[in-house]
């Protein structure tokens, strides 16, 4: 590992994020929905004028705060529709609705993989409405209609949200794998070891505060990738993902 690297992924593990602030993270109502709503902070307010409510609003009911918000995000679109062109806007229409379908079911008790599922759809979602991504993704992370929060479907997640931005950064030099080929942690630590080698490339001596951020977040991700690997739970996936949401958002 390269100086800079050993930099980056030491600042990243200290830095951490704000959607997961401590150093064992939790996967739970709580933590998803607090995923969640970092994720709509990377987009919402800048795409549709709404204002995301503070972790505060969310805590006491996690569940049911997002299921609400995602509801008054849903009648936005659907009253005022999006400036988006191509098949970009039928597609990110659907998966907005379709989380906010999720939103419901975990709101309802149906379990926090719902949750998941309502997160999927959220970055898929901001890639055709905000980025104008045109491409096709499926609409959930599960391999068959039972939701499981598991490794498998936490690893469809954060392979979707690579794909939503990574390849259209980095170019041809990363080559994310297909739906469901990877099927353990380790596998996806070593795609996450590859991304930041490439973002290493691209962005290593650029002297800037919000680069060196977005570096921080994915340096956090890769060390979260690295903990689910060696068998340290699945929370750590769900952090992985959260820490890769903060650095697109600066990065993409």
């Amino acid at each position: 590992m390269t100086e800079t690297a050993r930099t980056y992924t030491a600042d990243g593990i200290a830095a951490g994020t704000s959607t997961y602030p401590h150093p064992k993270p939790v996967l739970d109502t709580r933590a998803l929905a607090e995923a969640i709503r970092m994720q709509l902070c990377t987009w919402v307010t800048a795409e549709f004028g709404i204002i995301v409510p503070t972790p505060e609003m969310v805590a006491a009911a996690p569940a049911a705060s997002i299921a609400q918000f995602l509801g008054e995000i849903a009648e936005h679109v659907h009253i005022w529709g999006v400036e988006t062109d191509g098949d970009a806007e039928p597609w990110g229409i659907a998966h907005l609705f379709n989380a906010h379908a999720d939103g419901l079911y975990a709101a309802h008790g149906r379990g926090d993989a719902h949750l998941l599922g309502a997160l999927y759809s959220l970055i898929v979602a901001r890639a055709h409405l905000r980025d104008g991504y045109e491409g096709r993704f499926e609409l959930d992370p599960f391999a068959d209609d039972l939701r499981s929060l598991n490794e498998t479907a936490l690893i469809e997640t954060v392979r979707v949200q690579l794909a939503t931005w990574v390849p259209a950064t980095f170019g041809t030099i990363v080559q994310l794998p297909e739906r469901w080929e990877m099927r353990h942690a380790a596998e996806l630590s070593d795609v996450l070891g590859v991304v930041i080698g490439a973002a290493e490339a691209k962005y290593g001596d650029m002297d800037d505060d919000s680069i060196q951020g977005g570096m921080a977040h994915l340096a956090n991700a890769r060390a979260h990738g690295l903990k689910a690997g060696y068998g340290h739970g699945d929370a750590h996936l769900a952090a992985s993902l959260g820490a890769l949401v903060l650095a697109a958002a600066v990065l993409a």
